[in-house]
Parts: C-alpha cells; sequence; structure tokens
C-alpha cells in the first residue's frame, strides 16, 4: 500500500548572498530553519517565480532566468530574454537595448500610447538601455509557471510560462517549450499586467487598472491574446500599494490588496514619536452568484494567503501545521528597492532625520484580517536577496 502524501507547508526562503548557503524556514516547524547548498541558488540569484511542485526561478546578475528545485537539485533554464524580437544584447552581454518603436507596435496593439500615458505618451526614447543586472530590478517582475511546467528530475524542459515585467515596461511575454521552441513571444496589454496565476489551465492576470483577463494561445500563429475573465475590480485607495491575483481552495477568484500608511507613533504619552509605515491588507473574492467583487470574511474560508515577489498563493489553513486562517503571510516585494539598499551597504539602514521606519515593507510578515497586526517572521531580514515562499515537492 503506498504512503498518503504529505500536505506541505509553504516555507520561506531566505537566498544565500554570494557564497552563502540559502536557508529554509519552515512555517510547520515552529520556525526551524535548514540550509541548502544547491548552487543555482547562490551568487545573489533573485527568486522572481515557483510553482506548488516544489520549483523556483531566478534571475541572476546576467539577466538569465532559470528554474531550480532546492529539494530535488533539479535545473532547468527558461529561453533566452533576446528571444523577444525587439530586445538585444550588446558588449559581451553586459547591456540590454529595448527597440521602443517595435515594442510600442506590441504593447498598444499597433495603437500609439495615450497622451497622459507618463512612461511612454510624451516623445519616448528610441532604445530602452540596461546593464544586465537591471533586468531583475527594472525589466522582470514575475514568471508564473503553468502547473505542468516544472520539468522531472534530468529534464531541461517546461511546458509554458509567463514573465510578468515591470510596471514601467507593462506587457507580458510567454513562452510555451513544447509547440513554441524559438523562445519569449509579448503580448498587447495597454493598461500593464500587475499580477498573474495560472488557473483552470490557463493564465489569469489583472492589470493595473484592475481589468481581469485570461489569456489564450493560437494554435496557427503562436501569439497570445486575452479576454475578459471576471469584472473590473474597480477599487480605488490612496493607500494602496499592490494587487496580487489568487484562487481560494474551491476555486474563486481572489484579489489580495497591500496597502501601506504612515503614521506616527510617541515614545511616551502625550508626546511625539518618529513615523512608521504600517502594512495591511484587503481580500476581495469574486462571488460566482452575484458576479461582484466581495470582502472576504476574516478567516478567508478558512483559508491562508502567501504573497511577495515570487508567489500569490491560498491554502487550507486547517490542513497545513503551524499557519493561521484569516492570515496574509508576505515578504519584500520590491526587488528594485531591495537592489538599491543593498547596494548603498550597511550605511542604508540608517534613516535621514523625519524618514519613516518602512521595516515592515522590507521584512516577512503575517498579517491578521482579524486584529489588524503585523507579527515579524523569522526575526530582521532586511536582506538582500529578498526572502520568497517555496513548497517544497518531491518525485
Amino acid at each position: 500500500m503506498s504512503k498518503p502524501q504529505e500536505i506541505i507547508t509553504p516555507c520561506l526562503f531566505l537566498p544565500g548572498d554570494a557564497d552563502e548557503k540559502a536557508t529554509v524556514l519552515s512555517m510547520a516547524d515552529e520556525g526551524e530553519s535548514s540550509s541548502t547548498s544547491d548552487l543555482a541558488m547562490r551568487g545573489g540569484s533573485v527568486i522572481i517565480g515557483s510553482s506548488s511542485d516544489g520549483w523556483l526561478v531566478t534571475a541572476d546578475d546576467r539577466g538569465a532566468l532559470r528554474m531550480a528545485n532546492p529539494a530535488t537539485g533539479s535545473h532547468a533554464d527558461l529561453p533566452p530574454i533576446t528571444t523577444l524580437p525587439f530586445l538585444s544584447s550588446s558588449c559581451c552581454g553586459n547591456w540590454f537595448c529595448l527597440d521602443v518603436h517595435s515594442f510600442l507596435q506590441v504593447r498598444f496593439a499597433g495603437a500609439p500610447p495615450p497622451p497622459d500615458d507618463t512612461d511612454w505618451g510624451h516623445s519616448p526614447p528610441r532604445t530602452y538601455t540596461l546593464t544586465a543586472a537591471q533586468m531583475r530590478q527594472r525589466f522582470y517582475r514575475k514568471v508564473v509557471l503553468s502547473s505542468s511546467s516544472p520539468p522531472p528530475p534530468g529534464s531541461t524542459s517546461y511546458a509554458a510560462a509567463m514573465l510578468l515585467t515591470d510596471r514601467h515596461v507593462g506587457a507580458p511575454a510567454f513562452a510555451t517549450a513544447a509547440a513554441d521552441p524559438a523562445g519569449w513571444r509579448m503580448a498587447p496589454s495597454p493598461d500593464g499586467v500587475e499580477d498573474a496565476i495560472y488557473h483552470g489551465g490557463r493564465f489569469v492576470s489583472i492589470t493595473y487598472a484592475g481589468h481581469v483577463e485570461a489569456w489564450r494561445r493560437d494554435a496557427a500563429t503562436g501569439e497570445f491574446t486575452s479576454e475578459a475573465a471576471a469584472p473590473r475590480l474597480d477599487y480605488a485607495n490612496k493607500h494602496l500599494r499592490r494587487r496580487y491575483l489568487a484562487a481560494a481552495p474551491d476555486g474563486q477568484l481572489m484579489a489580495v490588496l497591500k496597502h501601506s500608511k504612515e503614521q506616527e507613533e510617541a515614545f511616551y504619552s502625550n508626546s511625539r514619536g518618529s513615523k512608521v509605515t504600517r502594512v495591511f491588507f484587503k481580500v476581495l473574492v469574486l462571488d460566482r452568484d452575484s458576479g461582484r467583487w466581495e470582502a472576504a470574511a476574516e478567516d478567508i474560508g478558512g483559508a491562508a494567503l502567501f504573497v511577495g515577489a515570487n508567489a500569490s498563493v491560498c491554502v487550507p489553513a486547517r490542513e497545513r501545521r503551524g499557519i493561521s486562517a484569516g492570515c496574509v503571510y508576505f515578504t519584500d516585494d520590491e526587488v528594485g528597492d531591495a537592489c538599491w539598499r543593498h547596494a548603498r551597504g550597511a550605511g542604508c539602514q540608517q534613516r535621514s532625520y523625519g524618514e519613516p521606519d518602512d521595516a515592515e515593507l522590507r521584512e516577512a510578515g503575517v498579517y491578521s484580517l482579524k486584529t489588524g497586526k503585523v507579527e515579524r517572521i523569522a526575526g530582521e531580514h532586511p536582506r538582500w536577496p529578498p526572502p520568497a515562499w517555496f513548497t517544497p515537492a518531491f518525485p
């Protein structure tokens, strides 16, 4: 008789810097940690994607995108980003140059950018140039893998991947190894894709304007196009920082809204203190009957959410040790800012006079929808590369 498969609780993966080993922090075992010597996770590689099958997607300082399974030691390369027809490298791969005119033709489906587009609407440059190291700060945002994309041990293939680009770039790119081995194809997205998941056999995304879309590939042309998959998430809040898309255990779509707000906290009663940046979340669920986005219950239906630069996942809390229902587990999702702090060195931890303490934004934490409070996970980790969520899986 086969042994029942153990239900794995997501772990916090703390990448190593340079030759340092990475650390895996278990949520199920009261923060117990273990180290991994997977070479793909060394050298400051940034984790920008993951799958439920135990795979992580990394971007290194040469702009290369790779897949690695720290539990099994398996590896696979994603296509070079220069397979995009209007992106080229120069100076032995030290620079990447985007042909802006050709890019905008795809991004806006042949139409000109709107005049009020602050990125591309006012006399855009002919080329947009980044160093290889800047690709993971200002071009890549997240890689979403299809459920069948992680290759088996020893294989170097994958099925499908969706690359979300930085907000400034906006348009997504897709790679399908079996049918389109040439590489990445960029797809139109006038609003820009903010987050995406693989759900119900297709990629589903949300734009910065709140449009929820599902993506399909034309078998004849290989091109990807989108169609509305849910009503627009018409939500405005001056403290809104980021939208995540997730799927509840019963399949309902969820929107996780991350906010940050500065507030002044006194050291003593009746005295003025320092400004602190607080993090809070709101969770909405797409109601199947009404077709509306509704506020989720405080316990999120007995589930917990994990969000960050590499993932947005909802799991039943009752089936997993060490996590609590009605909580949002989060990590630092601003890779560019984290890299900038790292480049400044240890002195960057010293704030200027009047600058708010933003530790909650820079560290991993858990937010309770019921109490509105944040608890720190794994102590103080304003580190580079940023932590990421990891679900171990073995063949």
